[in-house]
């Protein structure tokens, strides 16, 4: 679970996983780790898991990049409860990192950050 979420919410994020054939709680998970990355600043901390998921390309995935997926298939209340959680953790990210140039412009911009 994230803390703050509603039952509601949490439900929603239950089905998600459940449709894209993620374990139960992969997205707290995935919460747990960007928020752990935000408190230690970028480094070289490992973001990706590999997933078998058609949604995301058969192919590794960042744990933003989840967290992102499941924000788009919530429903209004239960996105917005989610958005206040990851919200601080982005902001906090954002002051810890630098644009990297040499990143490719069409990437999300969690992918396009470099640890200070």
């Amino acid at each position: 679970m994230i803390r703050g979420l509603s039952a509601s919410a949490s439900g929603q994020i239950a089905v998600f996983e459940r449709r894209r054939g993620l374990p139960p709680g992969e997205v707290a998970h995935a919460f747990r780790r960007w928020s752990d990355t935000a408190r230690r600043g970028g480094g070289n901390v490992e973001l990706f898991y590999v997933c078998e998921d058609a949604d995301f390309h058969h192919d590794s995935y960042h744990v933003r990049t989840l967290l992102e997926a499941a924000l788009h298939a919530l429903r209004t209340r239960a996105r917005r409860e989610l958005r206040t959680a990851i919200d601080p953790v982005d902001e906090r990210v954002l002051r810890r990192t630098l644009n990297n140039p040499s990143a490719h412009p069409d990437l999300p911009w969690w992918m396009r950050r470099i640890g200070l």
